[in-house]
Formats: structure tokens, sequence, C-alpha cells
């Protein structure tokens, strides 16, 4: 039944009450019903108040505003659509995250000290290493998989994620106690032992959470991700106002994923039993045994880095260098995270037509440099304003740290794009391999590095490490894609060089002017580098005939 404000004429959207419910679920009476005394009592005071009846027609507009963009972003379509509602959903699914880790780690860090975020990234990282160390990789397997219903899979799958988490969970409790006597900090082991039950609860969610990534359905994902990010916030920031202890930021990781798991279950009907197949088994780990061998170098690349600083120096110097990088990869990270998830499942659906392989790795490739690069040196020049406004004093030992992973962050939103091609060609054994160079690079110079510029010098040896491999990464995939040399370079190139002038006008404005360190004048600065960098891509695109806005309205066709 559908009914409308009947004494103003009808109401700019019609409420449907069928599907609203009306609170039918908790009162006897038919919904319709209910919404017949609904109106009854709202159409007096709307006669009445115009203010009341403007605020209704404003929430209607608005409500069918969200509808019909609602509708539009699951519309589906082709692949191109789909992988670019997709990649809406996903960057909001990230940016929300993101903004909401942000949140936290600003209000924590005004509580607690980097010895306290120390303590945490010990165990963290601890838990890391457990996971990735005993990665399975069916996710991935499934969503490679050729056919779109993988039901029969999903219970193996469930019942293997079950049994690794109890693992992890009786390891770390058993090796806490060693652990934490490597890392020089006794008060890690409690940490660890209590952060270890989070595999636990994440290998018992819904495994059917894998289908919204393998049918580019991002939208239902939201709620799950973010409904959990939003849990993580709320509870750290309590528990840290009345206690100010690092227990804070673990009681909020384990509400975060206590609120995945319940979700999990609310987002799709599919419901596991344990079960175990051996074959279903075998074919899954036979793809996801290289997605395990990259998961681990992976680690070993990626949080090598955050073990060594934690071993070699002091639990407060590793809060410094994890919250560096949190802040300097993050703009950039997220962006290339969002294009990598979606293109992974989309480039799947292609990779049988050579053409649209390359013209879908070549835009994967514009799209991150386009967006990811001017984040990145946007960070490198704002970084003391950033750190001074919003983290204080005590963390200003991170600003030259961040600025160096920044500039990381944008070598890895290139790097980092050549990814999904090798797993949607049913080839993650070439990343893997490179993986492997960067750890062994990795192993040669981080102690050296560290004992002659500290800090400083492993983030050096990220940064330069992935400049080095950049090359190697060209070599596989561009035979593998059928595109050229030049035609990549040619699409870094503008980027690159717009970037450059935009970090430069940038600094050159607050080292003259001398702004001093405040909210104002950051987001001024901000501004400044975002018409910079506009106004340099506009003038490339004029004499170059590169037609970089072409991005965006292939982003709007999507929508």
């Amino acid at each position: 039944m559908i009914f409308a404000y009947r004494s103003r004429g009808p109401l700019p959207l019609a409420l449907n009450c069928d599907n609203i419910g009306c609170f039918s679920d908790t009162v006897s009476r038919a919904p319709g019903e209910v919404c017949e005394e609904f109106y009854d009592t709202l159409a007096p005071l709307t006669e009445k108040h115009e203010v009341l009846y403007t605020a209704w027609e404003t929430l209607n507009h608005v409500l069918e505003l969200l509808r019909s963009l609602y509708q539009r972003l699951t519309a589906g379509g082709s692949t191109m659509e789909q992988a670019v509602q997709s990649g809406i959903w996903v960057a909001g699914i990230n940016v929300g995250d993101r903004i909401l880790q942000m949140l936290k780690v600003v209000i924590l860090a005004r509580l607690l000290s980097p010895e306290a975020f120390g303590l945490l990234g010990i165990a963290l990282l601890v838990i890391a290493a457990l996971r990735q160390f005993s990665r399975l990789g069916f996710d991935e397997a499934l969503i490679q998989h050729e056919n779109e219903d993988v039901d029969a899979y999903l219970d193996t799958a469930w019942a293997m994620k079950i049994i690794r988490g109890f693992v992890i969970t009786v390891v770390a409790f058993l090796a806490a106690p060693y652990l934490a006597v490597i890392f020089g900090e006794p008060q890690a082991e409690p940490l660890i032992r209590v952060a270890g039950v989070s595999p636990l609860i994440l290998g018992l969610q819904n495994p059917a959470v894998m289908y919204f990534q393998k049918g580019l359905n991002f939208h239902r994902e939201f709620a799950y991700q973010v409904g959990g990010r939003l849990v993580d916030l709320i509870v750290a920031a309590a528990v840290a106002l009345v206690y100010r202890s690092v227990w804070a930021l673990i009681a909020g990781i384990i509400a975060m994923n206590l609120m995945k798991f319940v979700l999990s279950y609310f987002i799709h009907e599919y419901r596991p039993n344990i079960e175990f197949n051996v074959e279903y088994a075998k074919e899954m780990f036979g793809f996801g045994k290289w997605m395990f061998a990259s998961a681990i170098l992976v680690f070993l690349y990626g949080q090598g880095d955050d073990a060594f600083v934690g071993w070699f120096f002091a639990a407060s110097a590793l809060g410094i260098y994890q919250l560096a990088y949190r802040f300097s990869n993050a703009p950039a990270t997220e962006v290339t995270h969002v294009i990598s998830r979606v293109a992974f499942p989309a480039l799947s659906k292609v990779q049988d037509d050579s053409e649209k392989l390359r013209k879908g790795f070549l835009r994967t490739i514009q799209l991150s440099v386009t967006v990811a690069f001017p984040m990145a040196a946007g960070i490198v020049a704002v970084a003391p304003q950033f750190v001074l406004v919003f983290l204080g004093d005590q963390w200003s030992p991170a600003i030259s740290v961040m600025q160096m992973l920044a500039v990381w962050g944008g070598v890895r939103a290139f790097g980092a794009s050549v990814g999904p091609v090798y797993k949607s060609i049913g080839r993650p054994d070439l990343e893997a391999r490179i993986q492997a160079l960067k750890v062994l690079i990795l192993v040669i110079t981080i102690y050296p590095a560290a004992r002659a510029f500290g800090v400083n010098g492993v983030a050096a040896v990220i940064v330069g490490n992935s400049f080095f491999t950049l090359p190697i990464h060209l070599y596989y995939v561009l035979p593998v894609v059928q595109a050229r040399l030049g035609e990549v370079l040619e699409l870094i190139a503008y980027p690159f060089v717009s970037c450059v002038v935009m970090a430069i006008s940038v600094h050159t404005l607050d080292f003259y002017i001398g702004l001093d360190a405040s909210i104002l004048n950051l987001v001024f600065l901000v501004l400044a580098g975002a018409s910079v960098y506009s106004t340099m891509m506009i003038i490339f695109e004029k004499l170059s005939g590169c037609e970089f806005a072409e991005l965006f309205y292939v982003v709007k066709q999507g929508v």
C-alpha cells in the first residue's frame, strides 16, 4: 500500500509501507493500518507548521536521491560498468574505514604515548606473521575460479579457516612469553595472547562473503567493513578515555572482529556446515599455494621492517614508525587497494580476451598514478604541518619518516597495479618471485642502513627497494598484456611532473610565507596543492592530447 500526505497534495516521495514495515515486527496490526494512523497524526501538524512540512519535503527529496544513487550503483551492466560501480563501493568502504581508523589514531595519539602504540604494534605484528605464514589462499582461488557458483567449496574452506584460526590462537598464547623476550618488551606478553583470539573469530565468519568480490557486488560489504571499524573507534576511544591504557587499542580490535563475525551472517544468506572434501581442498590449494608463498614474502617485505624496528630499537620507535606509515601511505595505498580489489575479478573475467586485458591494464595504471601520485606528493609537502596540528610535538620524529614512506606509497600505487594481472591470468608465481627478490634486498640492506641512519635509514631502504623492482614488474607483465613500454611511461610522466611542481609550490609557499601550524593553514596548503596539480594536468592534456578527463567520464558512465 502506498500513502501520501492528503491535505497538502502528494509528498515528493511516497512511502511504501509494505517495504518499510512501519514497526510491523513489533506490533500486531497490519502495516497499512499503522501507516494510516501515522499520517492521520502527522497531517494536522504539517498543516499547522510550515517548517515541519518543509523539513518533511526535504527529507523525502534526500531519500529519493539516495535511493536513486543506490539503484544506479547496484544496477550491474557490462564488466566495465560493474567494475566502476564496484570501485565506487570499494572506495566508499576504504575511505570510510580509513577515516574512522585515522580518527581513532588522532584521538588516541593525544591520550596514549608512542610506547603504547609500539606495544600494540608488536602484538599485531606477531598475529599478522602467524596469519600470513598460515595463509591458505582459498578466497583468491574461489574468486579466480571460472564458475560463478562455488557453494560446493565453501564448507571445506570454512572448516580449514576454523582450524587455522584455532591453531593461531593456541600458538600465540604459548609463544607470547618468548616473543616478548625477543622484542625486549615484557608488557607485550598479555597483549599478544588476547590479540591472538582475533584469527579464530575471523575464521568463524561466513565464508560466503568472498562472493561480494567475486561477483563485483561490494555494496553489501560496505556495512560489514565500515560497521566493524565504527565499533573499533567507539570501543577504543571509550576505553582510552577511562583507562589511558594500551588495552584500549586491543579492546577496539577485538570488538571490531566480533562485529564483523556477526554482520557476515546478516549480509549473506549462505549458512555453512562443517564438512571437508579432500578433492576440493587440493584444488583450492593448487592455486592458493602461490598466494601462500606470495603472502609470506609480502609479509617479510611489508612488515619485516616493522619487526626489525621493534627488535633493533625501542617500542616507542616502532610506534613512531608505524604511525608514520599509517598516515603517509593511507591515501595512496587505499587508492591502490580499491583499484586492485576491483581489477582482479574484473580482469579475471576478460583473461581470454587479449585486447580487453591490455586496455584494462592500461586504464588501471592510468587511474592509479593519476589519483595516487598527487596524494603521495601532497603528504610529503604538508607532513610537518599535519603532525604538529593533529598529533602533537611528541610525534615530531615521525615527520621525516612520514615523508619518505609517502614516496613509497606513490611507487606502490604503480607497482601494485600489476598484481591483479598476475592473479587474473592464473600466474601468481610471478608476483611471488618478485616479492622474494624484495625480501632478499631488504635482508641485505636493512641492518647497515639502520645502524647508520636510524629509523630514517629503514624507511629509505623500503623506498629504494620499490624503485629497484619496478622495471622487473614491467619486464614480466608487458608481454602478458601485449602493451608497450612507451605507453606505460607516457601514462606515468604527466602525473609525475605535475606532482613535482605541486610539491615544490606547496613547500615554497609554506617556507616563504612562514605559515604557523594550524588547521586553517593546513587546509590552505592542501587546496593550493590541489589547484596546482589540477592546473598542470589540464595544461598537459591540452598540449599532449592525452585525455585524462576521460577517466572521470568512464567513472561517470559506470555510475
